[in-house]
């Protein structure tokens, strides 16, 4: 059910409801998340809900931060069917009576899905977002820059479904002129980044993964900050310590690769990876010079040639905008493209050897320095 033009009463007390929800949960411990030009203050209500923090964040996470640009406000909500009640009474008293009377009578009706929106407020995006069904809830509270997340069921095999933590939030907060959070791939040699635009199952991170172990920098596999200043270069910031890799690509890495087992992601069938082992090749705030479009392919040995700026560009953006659920976004799409719009693009056509692949993009990065 979408509500539309809430009044700013109502919004002021759905977040009185989940603040007073977060603090009956637990404990609150504070830390701040490193996301490139910005600084995330986040308070977690609850140890388990941390734990999956630490083990994804773990590059971003700082203890202390001198100021902070905005604020997440994390909690297990074990009562899901409770906390919906309680929101429903203010947005839809039809719905709450009916869903009073069935309590009443020992009956149980479905929650609906709730997205509460008011364009006065905050153009296009929603400010609560209410998802019994998959016991999922967020909100946005525009007078403190605070967002609230809210997760029912915290085992790892279901918790790691949703993909990395807080991405969707992430992305509305660091949205900001100059800044994005991009869906690709970044990695390079000695200052020299290559950003890889590609969906899913493309290659990217097998690549990013085995270059890594190759003695690459790395930025992401997956999702980082892409931002530009004017007057500097496109740069990455990385902000999760995981990465995703088919139980094909781990086996043939088997022996050299040390990252340690996180869950398995059987929705996508992966398994997923902390990485803070490699932090030393980590780099924030690295050059970005070129754009490839990786293609996996039969050929004998991988190859890396000029050109396919559409199908780069087209990836990197609807690629981003779809894993975030907002594909009507112009105004994003527009500025990833301004991004990278005047950067050389070229071609990766990727072979079956994982060690052809990181040599080729090796011998092209030193061959670029020159």
């Amino acid at each position: 059910m979408r509500v539309d033009n809430i009044s700013r009463e109502q919004a002021k007390g759905a977040c009185e409801i989940l603040v007073q929800r977060a603090r009956m949960s637990g404990k609150a411990t504070t830390v701040f998340l490193d996301c490139g030009p910005l600084t995330v203050r986040l308070i977690c209500h609850s140890e388990q809900f941390m734990h999956h923090v630490e083990r994804q964040m773990t590059c971003a996470l700082r203890t202390d931060a001198s100021s902070y640009d905005a604020t997440i406000v994390a909690w297990h909500e074990p009562r899901f069917d409770d906390a919906a009640l309680a929101l429903s009474r203010i947005f839809n008293i039809e719905s709450y009576r009916k869903q009073r009377i069935a309590r009443l009578t020992g009956q149980r009706i479905k929650q609906e899905n709730v997205e509460a929106f008011n364009e006065s407020i905050i153009h296009y995006w929603n400010l609560l977002d209410v998802q019994p069904s998959n016991g999922r809830m967020t909100a946005f509270d525009p007078e403190n820059n605070t967002y609230y997340c809210a997760v029912e069921n915290l085992e790892p095999e279901e918790f790691i479904i949703w993909g990395h933590v807080f991405f969707p939030l992430l992305f509305r907060i660091c949205n900001v002129p100059g800044s994005s959070v991009a869906h690709g791939a970044v990695l390079g040699l000695n200052g020299i980044g290559v950003l890889l635009c590609a969906f899913g199952y493309r290659g990217k991170s097998t690549l990013a993964v085995n270059a890594l172990q190759d003695g690459f920098d790395y930025v992401s596999d997956d999702y980082f900050i892409l931002g530009r200043k004017p007057g500097d270069n496109l740069r990455a910031w990385p902000i999760y310590s995981i990465v995703a890799l088919s139980p094909e690509m781990y086996s043939s890495m088997y022996g050299k690769f040390h990252g340690k087992f996180v869950s398995n992601n059987s929705r996508k069938d992966k398994y997923i990876f902390n990485i803070s082992s490699y932090h030393g090749q980590f780099r924030s705030a690295y050059p970005v010079s070129y754009c490839m479009f990786p293609h996996i392919c039969d050929c004998a040995s991988p190859s890396i040639e000029p050109g396919y700026k559409e199908l780069a560009v087209e990836e990197l953006v609807f690629s981003t905008l779809n894993n975030v659920g907002y594909m009507r976004d112009a105004m994003t799409a527009g500025k990833l493209y301004s991004f990278i719009s005047d950067l050389p693009f070229y071609r990766f056509n990727l072979s079956r050897n994982l060690e052809a692949n990181t040599r080729c993009l090796r011998e092209f990065l030193e061959q670029h320095q020159q």
